[in-house]
């Protein structure tokens, strides 16, 4: 279905929405939600009157309900926060739906690596149906070949006594175009942009592919105009070119966007990021960095896992973050919980984990909601000396005075327990 037919409805992430009973269950009683949608996971659906209340998870994006209705999921603080989040805890942008939405157009320049799977996207469209072709003259120099340009042609070789050679306007049936020199020279660009990790092995691929089909081709970089040569190709490739053109400017011009639905803004692939995955890694990866003088390594639960028990393997205890002080002393555990509650199951969670670490000291993370400060509560102390702590992180505000804030007071605990005696691993 055509974008501009598609009701566009807005909903903030961890926010309701009402729908009719209609606009989700056909005549005979069947689901019209996709199935494609239902696998995400992202939202809950609760039957009320007349009605069906959706609750949009931690997940932002644009996402397609039915063939009718697309939810455009928008976080609930700055887009300039999200960025930073997701600059921070290192996103490989590979949750890209097949989908193109439109975005409000801001000043504040988008992530590159978003770009370059955007630009990866349109490349891979732009190889399937194939790359524009045109005739081209070629300035052709030497022995006769039509057709003759006389001016030149004196100029050069009949006023100095050569009847022979000539300069001629060759127009060649082939790839070098202006737009395609323009697209070899966005693939020479995001080509040393997009790292080297087994992520994104195949936009490598795909872009040498795309540089050895327009091998003949010769780069160039654009102008402000040449940004509208999408409007120069057949009618079965514009969309591609279109969207291969507007990445590139973005990334040249330093231009963003925001997940505001906008009907004339720019078209981009839509993309779903996980809340609780990049809140987790932000707050990760701040005190990788962070603590790295103060020789704490701060290592991910989920790939150096513990045990629950003592006597056995079967339960394996995968905590967010592991705070260690020397090589395999353990300090504290931290859990992160992007939630507006901290619920007693997590709770318990860090209790277990902690104990079944021998270690002194547990940290919840979770973001501030709104009209609260970032704060650092204490939660108590447990018979064997191991204390608790609630760190609230605001991800509203000035993201990076937040980080500055979070990594002050959490390493004058941190600090304050290398002096223990090192409980081993």
């Amino acid at each position: 279905m055509p974008l501009s037919e598609v009701r566009i409805v807005e909903v903030e992430e961890r926010g309701q929405r009402y729908f009719p009973r209609s606009d989700l269950i056909d005549h005979r009683g069947h689901s019209l939600i996709l199935p494609e949608t239902r696998e995400l996971k992202a939202l809950e659906f609760k039957d009320v009157a007349d009605g069906v209340n959706l609750l949009a998870l931690g997940l932002i994006g644009y996402l397609p309900l039915t063939n009718s209705i697309t939810l455009n999921i928008v976080p609930k603080f700055p887009i300039q926060n999200l960025w930073t989040m997701l600059e921070v805890g290192g996103e490989t942008y590979d949750r890209i739906l097949p989908t193109i939405r439109r975005y409000l157009a801001t000043e504040k320049p988008a992530p590159i690596q978003l770009l370059a799977r955007s630009f990866c996207h349109y490349l891979r469209e732009a190889l399937s149906a194939g790359f524009e072709r045109s005739y081209n003259r070629r300035v052709v120099t030497g022995f006769y070949k039509p057709r003759v340009a006389f001016g030149p042609t004196i100029n050069r070789y009949l006023s100095r006594g050569n009847p022979v050679d000539t300069v001629s306007n060759v127009f060649e049936f082939g790839l070098d175009s202006s737009v395609n020199q323009i697209v070899k020279a966005a693939c020479l660009r995001f080509a040393k942009i997009i790292p080297h990790s087994d992520e994104w092995e195949d936009e490598r691929r795909l872009i040498q592919i795309a540089l050895d089909t327009l091998l003949r081709v010769n780069e160039r970089e654009p102008s402000g105009q040449d940004f509208f040569l999408d409007e120069t190709v057949s009618l079965r490739l514009q969309r591609n070119y279109e969207g291969l053109l507007r990445v590139y400017q973005l990334l040249l011009t330093g231009g963003g966007i925001a997940f505001t639905f906008e009907p004339g803004g720019k078209e981009l692939p839509s993309f779903l990021f996980n809340l609780e995955d990049i809140f987790e890694r932000f707050i990760r990866q701040t005190f990788v960095k962070a603590f790295r003088e103060q020789q704490i390594t701060v290592l991910d639960g989920n790939r150096h896992q513990g045990n629950l028990f003592e006597d056995s393997k079967v339960y394996p205890t995968k905590s967010d973050l592991i705070f260690r002080h020397g090589k395999k002393s353990v300090i504290g555990l931290g859990e992160v919980k992007y939630k507006p509650r901290i619920k007693e199951t997590d709770r318990y969670q860090i209790i277990s984990h902690v104990t079944a670490a021998k270690s002194p000291l547990g940290i919840l993370f979770s973001p501030t909601n709104e009209g609260e400060s970032q704060r650092l509560d204490r939660i108590g102390r447990l018979a064997t000396g191991a204390e608790f702590y609630h760190y609230r992180v605001n991800i509203r505000g000035d993201i990076k005075d937040a980080q500055e804030q979070m990594v002050k007071d959490i390493s004058t605990i941190l600090l304050a327990f290398t002096e223990v005696e090192p409980v081993v691993a």
